[in-house]
């Protein structure tokens, strides 16, 4: 069992969501390495062309004994055994840190394989030189599974393909905005929920609510909604789903559904269904007859510590959140089969994959694979709660994942002013040049897991455009989290009153337009119109352009289709001024502060808390 995790353990703190690893289970986590044999998804490449060898790593403890090790795998799909094809690893070297001692890494190299083959392996370790079986198997440990060792994760794959495994062409151009259904809109005239609801009650959002609002949404110019769980459900945020093919009866009908895909696709904008397939609740019907029959064919969906009543959960701390057995076929064919059927069959754009730390890279890349197979332009991206590296892993696995590296730089640097300017900018231009080997990347400032960017920055609308500055001038598809272009904010911190305040952070959006901030909705609104307008804010090259920590300020800039596109920010209190290096003319296309605008300039005055797009004009 683990504890509740409090905000201010976690290694990304003011990032953090629920199945995120604290800092002291990262620490614990490095520290195991001492007495395991682990494949933490280490390959190279990690999504190979066909033709390429991939270079498989393991490690071990210097107090596991292993003499020897190797790979098994298969290539038709079915699970590797003793009687798969195997190759040799060797000790290729040995590290030393303080918290583990002494590690040993293991290598070996898988042949080449065509387009389309799945490899699915196994590593194996021996006790003994001339062992006939292998004493233990290289367990996976990334998420929370490290805690479970070779009773978790011990089956590892990967695909090849002819390109990369990256998000569809269509995302480029994608300005996500995520829903949460309870709380956006019930569909009355006026937009007002029902009064004397209380936090945890299902408050009366709808999806005739989200058909209502269509039309602010297009005003706004986002092109693509991200609609939290559908399904039946007790709670009002529905991550806790009785049916997987069904929508809870409090929010519509499949004909209702039907009528916003239909809308939304008319006014050109894509849907992308939050998608849970890590955990169910424990009123599923496949649980009660697991629970009941030790032979119920979905026995093996939910893993039993003691059947029928012990038995794994979300964090170990939520026994309504039945977790999810990903080693089952049964239940991989029952998550593909949900998938699909809001796919294809409702009209679903994309998935947003809920805590995909939940499941390893072998059942990844069969879902993947599958979804791919009958619906190749659907976005596929998980909710990654880990660390840079583990999320750089996923790349071969998902297209893509969900940016909180980068919600924890934005933030701490423009919301909460914790960091200097250097450790903004060299931290946006280490983590840039990190992730360019890993999946894509859906960027976010705050989301319906955090306390909202604008409570962060102390109710600082200066704040809040900076960090909106950011997300939308760097070239991955941005989310923006309902309310925060109209300064929807929160009474108290969502952890102040104990363990699962996020009803904080998901109030009631208000339609009534005298209490939005205008000057923050349209600045919203000009920034994305700006970003559909620039291709190099949308898929440019991206590199840090200067750092003056004496003046705060710093710029990155971002060229496409032969133009380059300069983004400045000051993060002091002072205006300064700032002469622009270049014989050609400069154009500032948008600023956070008014007093900024101007048309063409060789130097300008940035106040304060501010910051500018320029056009560097050929």
């Amino acid at each position: 069992m683990t504890a509740p995790i409090q905000s201010n353990d976690h290694v990304s703190g003011i990032a953090s969501a629920p199945g995120d690893l604290p800092l002291s289970m990262l620490q614990e986590r490095s520290r195991r390495r001492s007495t395991q044999f682990r494949h933490d998804n280490q390959l190279a490449p990690s999504d190979p062309r066909p033709g390429q060898a991939v270079t498989v790593t393991a490690t071990s403890g210097a107090a596991v004994t292993l003499m020897r090790a190797e790979i098994w795998y298969t290539t038709d799909g079915s699970l590797p055994d003793a009687a798969s094809p195997r190759t040799p690893l060797a000790l290729a070297d040995v590290e030393w840190n303080v918290d583990t001692g002494y590690i040993n890494h293991w290598q070996g190299t898988l042949p080449p394989q065509p387009a389309g083959v799945v490899v699915r392996y196994k590593i194996a370790g021996y006790a003994t030189a001339d062992s006939a079986a292998p004493n233990r198997f290289a367990c996976d440990g990334s998420g929370f599974w490290y805690q479970h060792a070779e009773d978790g994760l011990t089956t590892f794959a990967y695909r090849v393909e002819e390109a990369p495994v990256l998000l569809p062409t269509w995302m480029d151009d994608a300005v996500i905005y995520q829903i949460v259904l309870d709380r956006f809109h019930p569909g009355t005239a006026d937009g007002a929920f029902p009064p004397g609801r209380g936090p945890l009650e299902k408050h009366g959002g709808t999806l005739r609510g989200v058909l209502a609002a269509l039309p602010y949404l297009a005003e706004l110019g986002v092109n693509c909604l991200w609609l939290s769980p559908l399904g039946p459900s007790e709670s009002y945020h529905r991550y806790d789903q009785i049916d997987f093919f069904g929508i809870d009866p409090d929010l519509g009908t499949f004909e209702e559904m039907r009528a916003l895909v239909q809308a939304a696709h008319d006014r050109g904008m894509r849907l992308i269904l939050d998608f849970v397939p890590s955990h169910g609740s424990w009123k599923m019907p496949q649980f009660i007859a697991a629970q009941q029959d030790a032979d119920a064919p979905s026995r093996n969906w939910f893993v039993f510590d003691e059947w029928p009543h012990k038995y794994r959960s979300f964090l170990g701390v939520v026994p309504s959140l039945v977790s999810f057995n990903g080693n089952d076929e049964g239940l991989r064919r029952f998550l593909v089969d949900s998938a699909l059927f809001w796919l294809c069959e409702v009209g679903f754009d994309g998935l947003r994959l809920d805590h995909s730390i939940g499941h390893g890279s072998d059942f990844w890349v069969a879902f993947s694979s599958a979804i791919s197979a009958v619906k190749p332009d659907a976005a596929i991206f998980g909710e990654a709660t880990d660390t840079p590296q583990m999320l750089r892993n996923y790349r071969g696995q998902l297209q893509g994942i969900l940016d909180f590296p980068f919600a924890q730089i934005a933030r701490l640097g423009f919301g909460r002013g914790e960091w200097t300017v250097a450790e903004v900018a060299g931290a946006l231009d280490a983590y840039t040049r990190f992730m360019q080997a890993g999946p894509g990347r859906v960027t976010f400032i705050d989301n319906h897991d955090m306390n909202r960017f604008l409570f962060v920055a102390g109710g600082d609308v200066r704040r809040l455009k900076l960090g909106v500055l950011c997300l939308f001038t760097l070239p991955h598809p941005p989310s923006l989290y309902y309310g925060t272009e109209i300064g929807l904010s929160q009474r108290q911190d969502k952890d102040a009153g104990g363990y699962g305040g996020d009803h904080e952070i998901r109030g009631d959006m208000p339609w009534d337009p005298s209490a939005w901030n205008l000057d923050l909705l349209n600045f919203h609104k000009a920034l994305i119109s700006l970003r559909q307008e620039q291709a190099a804010l949308r898929t440019g090259s991206w590199q840090l352009s200067f750092v003056d920590p004496a003046r705060a300020l710093f710029a990155y800039e971002l060229s496409a289709e032969g133009r380059t596109l300069q983004v400045l920010f000051n993060l002091g209190e002072t205006t300064q001024e700032i002469t622009f290096n270049t014989t050609r003319q400069c154009r500032i296309l948008l600023a956070t502060n008014l007093n900024d605008r101007a048309e063409a300039v060789s130097s300008l005055c940035l106040s304060g808390l501010s910051g500018v797009i320029v056009a560097v004009e050929q």
